[in-house]
């Protein structure tokens, strides 16, 4: 429903007082000619008229076309009493119709103007097109800006002058006319100026004859996004040309290093060669961090099968014959895609530092406020005053950097990771994944 222009509200109020004036006349004719039982009819026209045009204004228009018609009758009809009652009757029918009529009317204007509004004065781009000819019907002012066009030109234009590619043209009628209602299909449309605007665009159903379509323009944000994407390619490329050059210079040290100890006997010289081997091995060992921390958050969370994801982890580890059970059954967390290397960094962690592990055990145990996936295992355990410290950074030396990473992977997706074993019976990693962050089939043992 468009805005009432001045222009349009003139041929409406004028359309109103030709047909009081119509009904005044035809009412003038039909008593003069002795004709009673026709010219009452005519009454309801501007009654109508006035609730369409004058919606606020409708009771008091009608109340005043009855007055008219009432004063006419008792002018110019014979002065018999079966006239006055009858013209009193046909009075209230008026009056009684126009109440009615106005009410619902102003219902409906309020309701098109709420509509309307939305519509129009929206910050996303709107229009309707044809389903038959694609020709556009109607469009706001936001979906011209957005393409750069004016208002009045979009009505000359149809869909695909707007799809420079036929084949997302048909990709998107297809998904409408099958689906009916579609949401949040990315697309690019063809401005007035010749350039591509990248929009997201939704639509749905209108009435028989029509969709409606909603139009964000994404442009600014996808070329920030490609501009972005192609800035962190080339940072990560020189981060591993780097860092591979560096890890070629290290080997080299370290060799350098080995043959030193091997051509000397001087305790002094060997103490010093012991500590820059372990000085090279640091940096070794933050230069191997930095090419997994780079790949954190780089790649967009998805859902991941918990029990794929452990086997797939603990398929490229040397178990030494350690024991490893799985309980998981159709657990599925929503995560980073670096998911994968969290158990291996647990597991392992088990391996290195349980001393005398013989069994680990990963599980998922349901509960109030979501899922916990355990990963377990019946080595030393860890002191109570490093449970929190291994997960720090500066503690690598004691276990590398792996549950530094291991959290920061979890907490994209806003998992968290503790450790709450008992000192002497064996470590305990608690992945906690709250509700909305876990899907799961049968078989969950609950808290």
């Amino acid at each position: 429903m468009r805005p009432v222009t001045p222009q349009r509200q003139f041929l409406y109020d004028a359309g109103v007082v030709a047909s009081i004036l119509a009904a005044a006349v035809i009412t003038y004719l039909c008593l003069s000619w002795g004709i009673y039982d026709v010219f009452h009819y005519f009454y309801l026209i501007p009654i109508i008229l006035i609730a369409f045009a004058r919606p606020n204004l409708s009771i008091y228009g009608t109340v005043l076309v009855g007055w008219m018609y009432l004063a006419l009758v008792l002018l110019i009809g014979l002065p018999t009493l079966q006239l006055y009652l009858f013209a009193t009757v046909w009075f209230y029918i008026f009056v009684s119709v126009g109440v009615v009529i106005s009410t619902y009317s102003q219902l409906y204007r309020k309701e098109g103007e709420r509509s309307c509004g939305a519509y129009y004065n929206s910050q996303a781009g709107a229009f309707r097109f044809d389903k038959s000819s694609l020709a556009i019907i109607d469009a706001n002012y936001k979906f011209a800006a957005i393409l750069k066009y004016e208002c009045r030109d979009l009505m000359k234009k149809s869909l695909p002058d707007f799809f420079s590619d036929a084949a997302a043209l048909e990709e998107f009628l297809s998904q409408v006319r099958d689906r009916r209602r579609v949401r949040d299909i990315e697309a690019g449309l063809l401005a007035g100026d010749g350039t591509i605007r990248w929009t997201m665009v939704s639509a749905a159903d209108c009435d028989d004859a029509s969709f409606i379509c909603t139009v964000v323009d994404i442009t600014d944000t996808k070329l920030s996004h490609e501009a972005l994407t192609q800035a962190n390619r080339k940072l990560n490329l020189m981060n591993n040309i780097t860092r591979h050059d560096i890890l070629n210079q290290l080997t080299a040290l370290i060799g350098f290093l080995e043959i030193s100890r091997l051509e000397t006997k001087d305790p002094e010289l060997l103490r010093y060669i012991t500590k820059e081997e372990l000085a090279a091995n640091v940096i070794r060992s933050q230069i191997l961090f930095t090419r997994d921390y780079q790949e954190v958050g780089v790649h967009s969370p998805k859902w991941q099968d918990v029990a794929e994801t452990v086997s797939l982890a603990i398929a490229t580890i040397d178990l030494h014959n350690v024991g490893v059970s799985l309980d998981l059954r159709k657990v599925q967390v929503f995560a980073d895609p670096l998911l994968e290397k969290v158990f291996s960094n647990l597991v392992t962690n088990s391996l290195n530092h349980g001393e005398k592990v013989t069994q680990i055990t990963i599980r998922a145990v349901k509960n109030a406020d979501g899922i916990d996936l355990i990963v377990e295992d019946n080595g030393v355990g860890v002191p109570p005053d490093a449970k929190e410290k291994i997960f720090r950074r500066e503690y690598f030396k004691h276990t590398g950097f792996g549950l530094f990473l291991s959290r920061d992977i979890l907490g994209i997706t806003g998992l968290t990771i503790v450790e709450n074993g008992v000192p002497g019976s064996g470590a305990r990693f608690v992945i906690h994944a709250p509700n909305g962050m876990f899907r799961i089939g049968s078989g969950i043992v609950p808290a």
